[in-house]
């Protein structure tokens, strides 16, 4: 072959690889392997966000707490509430129904915040739990339809002590993240430590990310993104 048609041949060869990988012809290797089923304990915590994750924000995981002997007895609301409103105690309270496979909770606060105290102003917290995908579907879709009919209802719980305690719901907008999310205030207005939690709960295929306090749009996006990447096998961890 002329050496001018050669290298217009080869020129088109490498424009064809390029149009077609965007990168190269190299081989890009095996593809990545989703990962089947629900999320363990160790997945989810090595998921948590992080400080590398989020710039400006400390991130500290624990242990969920020891259960102890009122933990068998279920937050119950009382019988002149809408029975809806018992997937909002479910989900803050008896952390059921369905009971999650896997519960991995963490403190967040802002690296400048320095007070120790609870500023439910800022980000307070997350907790991943695992499900299947469907569960976790059920799960916002009871939250999202509990909210507008729960504004202030009585239930029996020994979270708060042995007592009847009412709730405050408060609607909150959910945030444009995740596979599906809904938001909303909780308050208990009889108790000492009477403040108002944010909560904003973003499901990401079966695993839900349930965050107390003020959230930023970035985080929830940055969350979402890491466990996507978790589940579809991009990303390799333990």
């Amino acid at each position: 072959m002329p050496r001018l048609p050669r290298a217009v041949a080869t020129a088109v060869t490498l424009t064809a690889c390029v149009a077609a990988t965007t990168t190269s012809c190299e081989p890009e290797g095996p593809p990545p392997v989703p990962r089947p089923g629900v999320l363990t304990e160790a997945e989810l915590r090595s998921v948590l966000p992080s400080g590398t994750d989020i710039p400006g924000y400390v991130v500290k995981p624990h242990s969920p707490p020891t259960a102890t002997p009122h933990t068998a007895i279920p937050s119950k609301v009382s019988p002149d509430t809408p029975q809806a409103c018992q997937a909002l105690v479910d989900f803050r309270l008896n952390h059921e129904p369905p009971r999650p496979a896997a519960r991995v909770p963490a403190e967040i606060w802002p690296r400048d915040d320095t007070s120790g105290k609870r500023d439910f102003k800022k980000l307070h917290s997350v907790v991943l739990s695992s499900h299947t995908v469907e569960e976790a579907s059920a799960v916002v879709d009871s939250l999202k339809k509990a909210v507008p009919l729960c504004g202030e209802f009585l239930v029996y719980t020994l979270n708060y002590g042995d007592q009847d305690a009412r709730i405050r719901i408060g609607r909150r907008p959910a945030p444009p993240a995740g596979d599906d999310s809904v938001a909303f205030d909780w308050t208990v207005p009889g108790i000492a430590m009477n403040t108002t939690v944010p909560v904003t709960v973003v499901r990401t295929g079966g695993v839900l990310t349930a965050y107390s306090g003020a959230v930023p749009a970035k985080i929830l996006r940055k969350q979402h993104e890491k466990l996507r990447a978790f589940i579809s096998g991009q990303i390799t961890r333990p």
